[in-house]
């Protein structure tokens, strides 16, 4: 009962299905390290703290994960920092 060829499309979607996830979590941690970092105290603790666990983050995920899965978390972190941390305040002129 050993399809070669039921196993490898189920890898495939395994694999794809693992990359939009972890696309969806970069975007997520994304958001929520800029947000901490710019809406939080500003106390120097605080962001140091943060970035700190953006690191180890980075560091634990980069040890655990396969070049693929890698590859969809850096796209999203990507995506909303350009998205999210570039992004002016306007002022509302009177």
């Amino acid at each position: 009962m050993n399809n070669p060829i039921l196993e490898t499309v189920l890898q495939i979607l395994g694999q794809l299905v693992r990359f939009i996830g972890l696309l969806a979590f970069g975007l997520g941690f994304g958001w929520l390290v800029l947000e901490f970092f710019r809406k939080g105290q500003q106390a120097w603790q605080l962001q140091i703290a943060i970035f700190l666990g953006f690191v180890m983050l980075i560091i634990a995920v980069a040890a655990s994960l396969a070049p693929a899965a890698l590859g969809g978390f850096g796209l999203g972190l990507g995506i909303a920092f350009f998205v999210w941390g570039m992004r002016t305040k306007k002022k509302d002129e009177e």
